[in-house]
This record gives structure tokens, sequence and C-alpha cells, in this order.
């Protein structure tokens, strides 16, 4: 399989770099066996002072973190048998979770708000009582609302069940069996690194130090942010759901984490931690309905399509001029239409 319309790609990031509506991106395509398309536009730094942007451009990955690290880990955990994701949050955590299941927290359907602001400490017993705390929005499992604070403690919850530490676990259980050799929790200084934003504590731009505060404030590592990698890493992540390699998770597993568990409540449509096709998400319009993806905060994204046999990526750093600039929100299903309408056996 092979990829037509590549220049149209190029030409669609090109143009949002030239309005200066984004300072650069890497796209990458690939099927279960070969990565079809590479290719960087922009620039990964723009002030102080102009960086280009290259392929194997380090991102902060933002709520990538999601599925590419916790929600990987609670699929192999679950194989193993650690817990079934209908058991109750309360079983590993307080009693004031005890009408929450682990399904709940992996669709965002706890209840839970969006966000809190956890930046006052960084002790994991602080934060959970501050997320019990919070006012619940509606009945688990009722409607999705997505929150950060749903992966935080989905984090806290694998990390206890293999007395392992979050970003150790990850290496273990995703990056080292996948060979994603260039994805893990930062922070970072190898190799070119897409900046974000201006932070006024360091005064500088932030470069291989996660852009999200209440990660950043955990010592950069949570179950929702802090992972760093790199679009190729992410392509081989995608094929590990197209084609799961021996001794990573079985095909029963991979069926079943692609399955909508949100079919019929209001909001967006969810499997385990991923989002599905819907009018709503950055999609497109080609997709099949066994497609997954998700995006993060800082401009990445990640969709994987196994009816078409590809997984695509797109990173860029949307938020380095500001948090103001959406480019990638319109791009993103562009992109996606593009590369689907260009596949080609």
């Amino acid at each position: 399989m092979h990829l037509q319309y590549e220049d149209r790609i190029k030409s669609a990031i090109q143009e949002l770099v030239k309005s200066g509506e984004l300072p650069g991106a890497v796209y990458g395509v690939a099927t279960a066996k070969d990565i079809i398309a590479l290719g960087a536009v922009g620039s990964r730094q723009l002030k102080p002072s102009i960086l280009p942007m290259t392929d194997d451009t380090l991102f902060d990955l933002a709520s990538l973190t999601k599925v590419v690290a916790t929600t990987a880990i609670a699929m192999r955990l679950l194989e193993r048998g650690a817990f079934r994701f209908d058991d109750l949050v309360s079983r590993f955590l307080p009693r004031e979770f005890d009408d929450i299941r682990l399904t709940h927290l992996l669709t965002h359907t706890s209840g839970l708000p969006a966000w809190l602001d956890l930046t006052s400490t960084s002790e994991t017993t602080s934060r959970i009582a501050q997320i019990a705390k919070a006012s619940r929005l509606f009945a688990p499992g009722t409607r999705v609302l997505y929150s950060d604070l749903n992966y935080i403690l989905l984090g806290y919850i694998v990390e206890k069940v293999a007395e392992t530490p979050l970003d150790v676990l990850f290496i273990q259980e995703v990056a080292k069996p996948l060979g994603m050799h260039r994805t893990r929790y930062g922070p970072r200084n190898d190799g070119p690194i897409a900046a974000t934003e201006w932070d006024a504590d360091t005064d500088t731009f932030l470069s291989g130090v996660v852009h999200d505060e209440n990660a950043r404030s955990a010592g950069g590592i949570s179950g929702h942010a802090g992972l760093f990698g790199t679009a190729q890493d992410l392509l081989i992540f995608g094929q590990s759901i197209l084609r799961p390699p021996l001794g990573w998770l079985s095909p029963a597993t991979i069926a079943a984490w692609l399955l909508p568990r949100t079919t019929g409540i209001p909001g967006e449509l969810r499997a385990w931690g991923f989002q599905k096709p819907h009018p709503l998400s950055s999609a497109g319009d080609l997709m099949s309905d066994q497609a997954v993806g998700h995006t993060g905060f800082t401009g990445t994204s990640l969709w994987v399509d196994p009816a078409y046999n590809v997984a695509m990526v797109l990173l860029t750093n949307r938020v380095h001029l500001g948090r103001s600039l959406n480019a990638p929100v319109r791009l993103r299903p562009i992109y996606h239409n593009l590369v689907l309408s260009g596949l080609e056996h």
C-alpha cells in the first residue's frame, strides 16, 4: 500500500504555517507492516530563535498519554487478571469512590468534573482526597464528560496494582515490548524538541518540560499527561493495534479495546480510553466505525482505523505562541480525509 496526495497534505500544513496559525507539524501514516509517509513542515520553535521541524522531533504528547500509557498499561494488567474493568474504584482508592467503576474512568462517564487545580500539592494522597471531595455532576454511567481527573485516578490505580511507578510501568509494559525507543515521561533534553508555551515561572518557553500544570506539579508523571514522544513511535503504537505483536496484547483484548462503550448516553462516543468517530470528533468524514483515536491539548493526535489497515499521526506545537491557536482542530479532519482518500493498494 502507498499514499497518494502527500503533496496535498504538505500544502495544507504549509498554508497554516505561512499564515502564522501554526508553527509547524510532523505527520505520519503507517499500515500494519510499513510506515508509508513521514514528513515535517515548519518550525519546532519560533522564539527566542527559529529551529526547523524534523520528523524525529519530540513532542509533549499531552492527553495522548491517556491512551498510549495509562490505558495501554491497564489493558496489560487486565489480561493478567489484576482487575476487571467492572471493579469499583473503591477497591483501590478511598470509599468516597464506591459508586464509580474502572470502566467509568476509562470512558469518561464517572460524573467527575472536567478539571481541578491540583497544583498546590504533588502528594498522591492529598490529590486523591481533593478529587474525592469534588462535586459529582451526574450519576456514573449516565453521560460522557471528558475529564483529566479520571485518568489521574487511573494512573494511581495501575501504579498501586503493579506496585511500580507509572513512568517505569510505561517502559516495561508499552515502550520496551513495542520498540518505542524515544517515548517516555519527561523532563527531556535528548534530541530536537518542539517548544510549547511561555512559562512565567521560568521566564522561558517550555521545552522538554510538560505543559500541563497538574502533571508538571506532580513531577511530570501522571496518568493524564506527561509523555514525550515522536511521530514514528506513535505509528509503532498504532501498528500494535492493527497487528498486535506476539506477547503484547491478544487479538481478543485489542478487539474489546476498540468497541464503543457509551452508545445510547449523552455525549461523545468512546471506547476504553479512545474516542470513536462522531460528528464532533477530529476523525473526519471517511473513517469506519472500527476506528479509534485521541487528541492532546498541545496539538497532538493519533487515529487508527483497522478497516483500512492504517494509523495516522499528526503532531503540532500549536500552543507555542499561545493557547488561542486552534488550527489543528480544523486541520485534523482534513488530514484524515486526505490520507484515507489517498490510500492505494
